[in-house]
């Protein structure tokens, strides 16, 4: 057994555990629709005649959000460079350093700088990525920019509340997330994340702490 390098819990293969390597998988497979949501929410939304105005100027107001557009614009070269970066990454950016950097250790040809490109050729070395050791790094990046882009889009996650009580803060508070790929984790303890054989484990222990009331 070895240690997840994501989340911490034990793992029978290299690295990552299986859990997180879905959720890896999972963050890469839902980027290209997010990018289209969050591209869609790119007009501002009026409120009371006001919107974006450039300065403190008498200029007419930007017809589109800033913030939409520096997320899904072309990335500075200063983000591959490592040089700092003002503001979110954008997404391009974000993508093409990781596609890079894979393409460089598997000694591969660096691929197009289109989002569905970039992202499909980390779903093709998924695997291999989860095994190296800046994966923790690699999901840590990959979870942030979907969060970014769900904040921005104004699209929040699927969120199925489980028949189950939070292990540790004894809540109702257990949830299936759309896309985590977690089979249950608690909305409030942020160390309670649940594999699907851990999930079924709990389910049990509760169902029989039910059935019989009278034992301590």
């Amino acid at each position: 057994m070895t240690e997840c390098a994501v989340c911490g819990k034990d793992s029978d293969l290299p690295r990552t555990c299986r859990p997180c390597r879905n959720r890896v998988r999972g963050f890469l497979l839902v980027l290209p629709e997010l990018v289209a949501q969050t591209w869609m929410a790119r007009h501002p939304v009026q409120r009371g005649g006001e919107s974006d105005r450039v300065s403190a100027s008498k200029e007419a107001p930007i017809p589109l959000r800033m913030d939409v557009l520096s997320l899904l614009g072309p990335s500075a070269d200063a983000v591959l460079t490592g040089e700092d970066q003002t503001g979110p990454v954008p997404v391009v950016g974000v993508l093409s350093a990781w596609s890079d950097l894979v393409a460089e250790q598997t000694r591969q040809k660096p691929v197009n700088r289109a989002v569905t490109g970039l992202t499909q050729h980390l779903i093709d070395h998924v695997e291999w990525a989860c095994r190296q050791a800046w994966v923790a790094d690699f999901a840590e990046e990959l979870e942030g920019l979907t969060k970014t882009l769900r904040r921005v889009s104004g699209i929040e996650p699927v969120r199925i509340l489980l028949p189950v009580t939070c292990p540790t803060c004894d809540l109702r508070t257990m949830v299936r997330e759309e896309g985590s790929g977690w089979a249950a984790e608690c909305r409030y303890c942020s160390v309670v994340k649940l594999s699907a054989r851990e999930y079924a484990q709990l389910v049990a222990e509760q169902a029989q702490a039910v059935s019989t009331p009278g034992e301590a």
